[in-house]
């Protein structure tokens, strides 16, 4: 018997939503920090009162079967996520240990605004520089 099932891929949605919300960090830490020089480090600077962390954490879905599909569906590169954070070990043989799925995507999106703000923020860094020299020429 062949059935056919209709999921909801949500994963993007995740990221994007925790990438925009990274940006709108880093254009408000230039905003209180007009004196800032280089692009801020998103660690040390944007993550130093855990909002980034909070960002993250709150791009993760809470409802199991949302996280059933996206396990599904990118359970390779969520778990290779896990794995690379090196945060703990799920117990092969028995399967996730509960609630360890929802870290793993929570790694996989902290993986993916890593990258983005490391290939995008010296730009968005310079577009701001620029835009503050404008300003004080005017």
């Amino acid at each position: 018997m062949k059935r056919t099932v209709e999921i909801d891929d949500t994963l993007q949605e995740c990221i994007d939503g925790a990438i925009e919300s990274v940006k709108e960090e880093l254009l408000s830490y230039l905003a209180q920090n007009p004196d800032t020089d280089e692009t801020p480090d998103m660690g040390n600077d944007l993550d130093y009162s855990g909002a980034v962390h909070e960002i993250v954490d709150g791009s993760v879905p809470i409802y199991t079967q949302e996280i059933a599909d996206i396990m599904y569906l990118h359970g390779d590169d969520v778990e290779k996520a896990f794995d690379d954070a090196g945060i703990g070990s799920k117990e092969d043989g028995e399967g996730w240990p509960r609630g360890w799925k929802a870290t793993a995507i929570y790694c996989y999106i902290e993986q993916q605004v890593n990258n983005w703000y490391h290939e995008n923020a010296g730009d968005i860094f310079e577009e701001w520089q620029e835009s503050q020299k404008a300003k004080g020429a005017a």
